[in-house]
């Protein structure tokens, strides 16, 4: 069986960068621009991994994977790895586990595509039989020490490092510790990748963390299958679908708190810990139930303190009360979705404010140098302030500015440029949530152009 990558990705830039990372170790690769010359192409030529797009013209990355395991049939196993920069699209929809051999999410880490290929590839990789986790899940043909607890190839094959740590609430004992200690490490929270919610007595302990905890900015996971509506996820160590939604959350919510303006971030200012909060776990706080109301409402704050940041928001129409549940919810407006990533022009902060946050993220640079090359980096860089000095043009239409900010994401955080990419996934939201895109465009134009007054690497 042939050794061949099929690469489907509409989007030049992506295209070049991913078929780059491809080159620099010698995979044989080829490229398509849509759907339909992806199927053309896997049907002439057996390919032993396709890598799809989820958001491609005419045919979404689903469709085309349900169509290419028919055309493959009889004849062989393909492997099909979904690559997505919408956090809530490709891992949620239902069957995608099933589906898809492995989800990446854009902007892709170069590690974890080399060692998704490396692991999708292997002589063993197509055989079914043998698994080392849940019903569903293809297993992971890496070696593994022999004390690596077995968790770490299925979170690692959902885009993971390895097992989540994670801080439990509340004590439920060595023997329960144990158990959980499976699937996640446990750690203090201060350490922690999510928050586990064993029993109802947990959410409340989780709330009551003091303000500006770390906590506060981490998924809640419900253990219980009792309390999913209260927590971010739920997690069911023998359901493959939970595992992918768990490893989508985490990302998503790291991707979040690293797209958080310093200003907000940094700030002891109530108004800004519930902009924080709201913001990084994409939530909405409920402001009235059939249930006494809590005393503390969210990220810590007393209902006094929350509800004063609560006016302060609404007041500069950063947040606003909507129906829901029957009563009220706190939600951002998506002039409060550019203010998490651009900071608030009149932030009250109790700290001295921090100095700027970088334009480019070094570390990120430097994984991918290592990965293809300074002089591709480079190259590539000068490709993306091109057709930065030529996006968004006065004029442009709704449903442009939407397809332009979906590609930047992945461009310009796979080169580094966070905010960048963090202003570009805000103004997409809000175009497609049909809100007004004016302040969430300002914002992307004013991160585009401190990308421009960067002077490029020598």
């Amino acid at each position: 069986m042939t050794d061949r990558i099929l690469l489907v990705e509409d989007d030049p830039g992506s295209r070049d960068l991913i078929g780059a990372l491809l080159a620099a170790r010698g995979d044989a690769f080829d490229c398509a621009a849509d759907g339909f010359l992806g199927l053309r192409l896997l049907s002439e030529r057996r390919h032993a991994v396709v890598l799809i797009d989820y958001h491609l013209p005419e045919m979404d990355g689903y469709a085309l994977a349900r169509l290419m395991r028919e055309i493959v049939g009889a004849q062989g196993r393909v492997r099909l790895v979904g690559i997505t920069a919408d956090r809530h699209g490709l891992a949620s929809r239902r069957g995608a586990d099933a589906l898809f051999d492995a989800i990446l999410v854009k902007p892709v880490e170069p590690y974890l595509l080399y060692a998704t290929l490396d692991r999708l590839r292997a002589p063993d990789a197509a055989s079914d039989a043998a698994s080392d986790g849940p019903a569903g899940v293809a297993p992971d043909p890496s070696p593994r020490p022999a004390d690596e607890a077995p968790a770490e190839a299925l979170w690692r094959r959902r885009g993971l490092p390895g097992r989540p740590r994670a801080a439990l609430y509340p004590d439920l004992g060595a023997e329960a510790a144990a158990a959980v200690g499976h699937a996640f490490r446990l750690a203090p929270v201060a350490e922690a990748d999510l928050i586990l919610i064993g029993a109802a007595e947990g959410l409340a302990q989780s709330r009551a963390l003091p303000p500006g905890s770390p906590g506060h900015l981490l998924p809640t996971v419900d253990l219980t299958g009792r309390l999913g509506d209260a927590c971010d996820a739920t997690f069911r160590v023998d359901d493959p679908a939970a595992w992918t939604a768990l490893a989508q959350t985490c990302r998503a919510f790291a991707e979040r708190r690293a797209g958080l303006a310093a200003a907000v971030r940094d700030s002891d200012d109530p108004a800004c810990r519930l902009l924080s909060w709201l913001h990084v776990g994409a939530r909405s706080l409920p402001l009235s139930a059939a249930e006494a109301p809590a005393p503390i409402l969210a990220a810590g704050l007393v209902r006094s303190a929350a509800m004063a940041a609560i006016l302060a928001l609404t007041e500069q129409e950063l947040a606003a009360c909507v129906p829901a549940g029957g009563g009220l919810a706190v939600s951002l407006t998506p002039a409060g979705l550019s203010a998490a990533v651009a900071g608030l022009a009149a932030a009250p902060a109790a700290r001295p404010a921090p100095d700027p946050e970088p334009v480019r993220d070094a570390a990120r640079v430097e994984r991918l140098r290592d990965a293809i090359g300074a002089a591709e980096v480079a190259r590539l860089t000068g490709d993306l302030r091109a057709r930065l000095e030529a996006a968004f043009p006065p004029g442009t239409p709704r449903p442009t500015i939407a397809q332009e900010a979906h590609a930047l994401i992945a461009m310009a955080g796979s080169l580094g440029y966070t905010r960048l990419a963090a202003a570009c996934r805000t103004l997409e939201a809000a175009v497609t949530g049909g809100s007004d895109e004016a302040d969430a465009l300002g914002h992307v134009r004013g991160a585009i152009r401190d990308v421009l007054a960067e002077r490029p690497a020598a």
